[in-house]
């Protein structure tokens, strides 16, 4: 008698960052069972590793709680199509053209005088991972509007702005959302100043009354409370020695806030991107001692680290490296997936467009189209945002170029015309260092070029 399995699909199963936490709360998720977890990569030598990772991981983890192996069944293919088949929900981490495509994501930009310290998601390097992700992110779309139309996608690839949009673009009606991390460490700092400077006794970051907006890896705090006291007068008043100190390794978040009055959550070097006055300004030690950015990525060290994990990867598909048990901290994609079944109305940081039928429009000051990320929560399988968001003018003029930029992007990635890339270059705001046009277009053109395998 065939038994009736929770379907969960995970595309990039290959991903050297992800998917050893995410196996981890997979096999920790028994309310979920019984499950079949489909595994896809299109490398089928990493398929072959982790698809073995985790059964290893399944064994070990029914052992310690008890259940029977059989509760996981595992498949894997290099087609997604194969994967999304019938799937109740669907978890994303690919990388289109992995460390060797970033060398150019980078090292070319600063030879024009555009430095970038991440280049994931804003500027050229933001760009380019575009136009290599977008278009396979709009065939997955596809794919899932006739596959598994009811599932709901989780994202974890940057930059999730284009990428929600493109999704979205293809497939309306696809609940497509992006998630990212940057939240927590924020949320932290704040929750560590509480504790420091007010004597609050705060727990759990998730314990304050937080209200936050923006777009992603560019969002503020527009409400910090913890039971009734207001932690922005305290913070504002403090913020100057808080730069000095680089609390909470965020000096450029608390210099921020003496400057614009509101706190920017994510961390320093992916704001530092969107902001390129100070960026280029506050590169220099000289000038401002308190925080360091580098240059430029580290793009060897990535491909180090990279490296390193494949090799742990290797040895535990062998045995002769610990496999690590279940455990339910880590990703929230398992939770969200509880959430979104059971239609618990617990709040998460997502990835969402401004505008949309399902809900009216989130931040009045950005654009219509644009994706905006906020506080959300699953209601008859749809995320949709906690509440309007209404974002401090101050802040908004800061963030709007970029909420208007990723539409020009998304267009560059699915038109498939050189001057619609050209033109996402133009506007882009890292790019404004640049006064000669010609010179952003060759530098186009040299990006692909060099890209275009």
């Amino acid at each position: 008698m065939a038994v009736d399995r929770f379907k969960l699909a995970y595309i990039g199963a290959g991903s050297f960052r992800f998917s050893r936490g995410f196996f981890r709360n997979i096999v920790n998720a028994q309310e979920l069972m019984p499950m079949e977890v489909a595994l896809c990569d299109i490398n089928p030598d990493s398929l072959k590793i982790m698809t073995k990772i985790l059964e290893k991981m399944v064994a070990k983890a029914a052992k310690i709680l008890g259940y029977d192996e059989n509760n996981i069944k595992i498949s894997s293919s290099v087609d997604y199509n194969d994967a999304l088949e019938n799937a109740d929900f669907v978890y994303k981490s690919i990388s289109v053209g992995i460390q060797a495509a970033e060398w150019f994501d980078n090292y070319l930009p600063i030879k024009f005088g555009i430095p970038q310290n991440t280049g994931d998601t804003c500027g050229p390097g933001g760009l380019f991972r575009s136009l290599r992700t977008n278009p396979v992110v709009a065939d997955i779309a596809k794919s899932m509007k006739k596959l598994c139309p009811k599932a709901t996608l989780l994202n974890y690839t940057n930059p999730q702005a284009s990428i929600v949009m493109s999704a979205r673009t293809i497939a309306p009606d696809i609940q497509y959302i992006g998630l990212c991390h940057e939240l927590f460490g924020g949320s932290k700092a704040i929750m560590n100043f509480g504790n420091d400077y007010l004597d609050l006794g705060i727990k759990q970051w998730q314990n304050m009354d937080l209200e936050y907006g923006g777009i992603n890896h560019f969002a503020w705090y527009t409400k910090i409370e913890y039971q009734g006291t207001d932690l922005y007068p305290a913070m504002r008043e403090k913020y100057l020695e808080l730069t000095k100190k680089n609390y909470s390794g965020k000096g450029f978040n608390w210099y921020l806030l003496g400057k614009h009055n509101y706190f920017c959550y994510p961390g320093s070097r992916h704001v530092a991107e969107f902001l390129p006055d100070y960026f280029n300004y506050f590169n220099h030690e000289i000038q401002c001692p308190y925080w360091k950015f580098p240059v430029i990525r580290d793009v060897w060290g990535l491909s180090y680290n990279r490296r390193s994990s494949y090799w742990e990867f290797n040895a535990m598909a062998k045995g002769i490296w610990p496999i690590p048990g279940p455990r339910k901290k880590g990703e929230r994609a398992m939770e969200m997936t509880l959430d979104w079944r059971d239609d618990n109305p617990t709040h998460h940081v997502v990835n969402i467009p401004n505008v949309h039928p399902d809900y009216p429009k989130i931040i009045p000051q950005l654009p219509d189209d644009c994706v905006v990320e906020i506080p959300g929560y699953f209601k008859g399988q749809k995320m949709l945002p906690i509440k309007t968001i209404n974002m401090p003018n101050q802040v908004a003029d800061l963030v709007r170029p970029h909420a208007e930029q990723t539409r020009l992007t998304v267009n560059a990635a699915l038109g498939n015309d050189l001057d619609l890339v050209v033109k996402a270059m133009l506007h882009d705001p890292m790019a404004k260092w640049i006064e000669d046009e010609d010179k952003l277009e060759y530098l186009t053109k040299l990006m692909l070029y060099y890209q275009q395998e």
